[in-house]
């Protein structure tokens, strides 16, 4: 009969299996995994039981799909506005976050204030491109400006304006002089809050305070339409007011007011650069207030009386009344003059006499100005610089005989001395046409004359005789000045003739024959003046 075999130890030796598996499991390290082949191994060693199927060769690679073009990002928008408009859509420029701008020909940046600003901020470029040259404006709501600046930044024709309560800023454009494009960076930065100015804002409360006292400079800030009003000394000898130690981009004036308000004198830019500078020594006495105002925007600067040394007592009439009670200047005659601030000189003219009144000799910093007056004191007609550099030149030819007077004065406020020179027409060097010149001198070869050649007129010099060639140059011509020089025949008849050998002056090679000959010096563009003529030998 057949045994049937059990089924228990079957059982057994799989549960005995089953435990072996935990406890190799459990003897693995924390962490890691059990792999097929560690459960599979047999505990006392020999073949794998059951091995895992081996990994089918790897096979070869599908080819890659064609790569997909990448699709273009959108540009990044500016961080600023090109309109006013637009600002308003347009991030605000917050403190410490610069800003890179580029502009091209025509455009501007705008952009608002952020309010972490605060009330008090300044804003400045930097990292300028070559060759720009930036300007900022603070606008306030109706688009005025209120501060600008050009080049008041730490860098080269960069800029940097500064803003206070009060100010009214609320917009802030940036862009380049004339326009011309450019690439920079545009930074706002916090700055502290400045006390409210310590002056009178109007002539009335200028009255209630201390008169504003000699060398002791006063600084003063100023919005837009402010301004800043004192009560002045009773000794006011040879006092003068003055601006300086401008901030950039201010320029200021100065007016000098009677009790009633009235202007008796201002001055705009008087002092250095836009500066002002006012003499208040010489005005009506009685009580006077000095007014300081900006011209446009908003600055700061200091405002100074100083007292300077007084001249010598004038010897030469300083009114139109005092001039006719002298004799009048002569051909010939060299006066020097030396002006206070302010003051002026005239002199009596010689009558039926045409002369040539030019000023010589000017001390540092002198810029004459000379005017023709008739016989009530109207200007006929006037000139600053036709004398050469500062000098002045002024001719009774060009007023029909109609001078009577001529005034001398210094621009800008001026104080200095300077000679006053009457020429009269043989003086002034050359004749009016050939047969006057025949009848005259020759030139000397190397001494230089000084022509005086009227608008549309000309100057006629003879040429000696000494059967050489010769070159004919003219120089030291006043600013503006273009020469015409011609050789003539005994006739008058033009055989050669030179423009613009050397910038605006005229050179002439002057062959030994024919003789006698002419040179005849004339000025272009219906301008009259003087002129230096010399006559050389060539360079063999």
């Amino acid at each position: 009969m057949a045994h049937r075999r059990s089924s228990r130890p079957r059982a057994a030796a799989r549960a005995g299996g089953t435990a072996l598996l935990m406890a190799a499991a459990a003897l693995l390290p924390l962490g890691a995994s059990a792999q097929p082949t560690d459960l599979l191994r047999p505990v006392q060693g020999g073949p794998l039981k059951n091995p895992a199927p081996s990994s089918p060769a790897p096979s070869s690679p599908a080819p890659a799909a064609p790569a997909q073009p990448a699709r273009p990002t959108a540009p990044t928008p500016p961080a600023y506005a090109l309109s006013a408009a637009d600002a308003a859509r347009t991030p605000p420029l917050a403190p410490e976050r610069p800003v890179r701008v580029s502009l091209s020909r025509g455009q501007r940046a705008f952009f608002r204030i952020a309010p972490e600003a605060g009330e008090a901020w300044a804003v400045a470029t930097r990292r300028l491109s070559r060759n720009t040259d930036t300007v900022v404006a603070a606008l306030d709501d109706a688009g005025e400006v209120v501060a600008e600046d050009d080049d008041g930044g730490e860098e080269s024709l960069a800029s940097r304006l500064e803003v206070q309560p009060g100010d009214g800023a609320r917009l802030l454009r940036v862009g380049t002089l004339e326009n011309t494009g450019g690439r920079f960076e545009v930074v706002l930065t916090r700055i502290a809050v400045q006390p409210p100015g310590d002056f009178a804002t109007s002539q009335a409360d200028a009255a209630s305070r201390p008169a504003l006292a000699v060398d002791q400079p006063v600084r003063i800030r100023l919005r837009r339409n402010q301004q800043a009003f004192f009560a002045l000394p009773a000794d006011r000898s040879n006092l003068t007011a003055r601006t300086r130690g401008l901030s950039s981009g201010t320029d200021t004036a100065l007016a000098l007011l009677d009790a009633d308000g009235r202007v008796l004198a201002e001055d705009d830019d008087g002092g250095n650069g836009l500066a002002s500078l006012l003499p208040i020594g010489r005005v009506a006495p009685g009580p006077l207030t000095l007014r300081a105002s900006l011209v446009s925007g908003t600055g700061s600067f200091e405002l100074v009386l100083e007292r300077e040394d007084p001249l010598p007592a004038a010897d030469f009439p300083t009114s139109l009344e005092a001039a006719r009670a002298r004799p009048p200047l002569n051909p010939g005659e060299v006066v020097h003059v030396e002006l206070d601030r302010g003051v002026e000189a005239f002199f009596a003219l010689p009558e039926g006499q045409p002369v040539t009144i030019v000023t010589r000799n000017l001390g540092d910093e002198v810029d004459t100005s000379l005017a023709l007056l008739d016989a009530n004191g109207s200007v006929l007609t006037e000139d600053d610089d036709g004398g050469g550099g500062l000098a002045s030149r002024v001719t009774t030819g060009s007023t029909g005989g109609r001078a009577a007077f001529v005034r001398a004065s210094l621009l800008n406020n001026a104080r200095g001395g300077f000679d006053i020179a009457v020429q009269g027409a043989q003086e002034a060097g050359g004749a009016g046409d050939v047969d006057g010149a025949s009848r005259r001198p020759a030139l000397i070869l190397g001494e230089a004359v000084r022509l005086s050649v009227e608008a549309g007129g000309q100057a006629v010099v003879a040429l000696p005789f000494d059967g050489r060639p010769a070159m004919a140059m003219t120089f030291g011509l006043a600013e503006g000045l273009d020469t015409v020089l011609e050789l003539l025949d005994a006739s008058g008849a033009v055989i050669a003739e030179n423009d613009d050998a050397e910038g605006l002056a005229s050179r002439l090679e002057i062959p030994a024959e024919p003789r006698p000959a002419y040179l005849r010096v004339r000025l272009l563009e219906d301008k009259g003046g003087e002129v230096n003529l010399v006559l050389v030998r060539p360079a063999p």
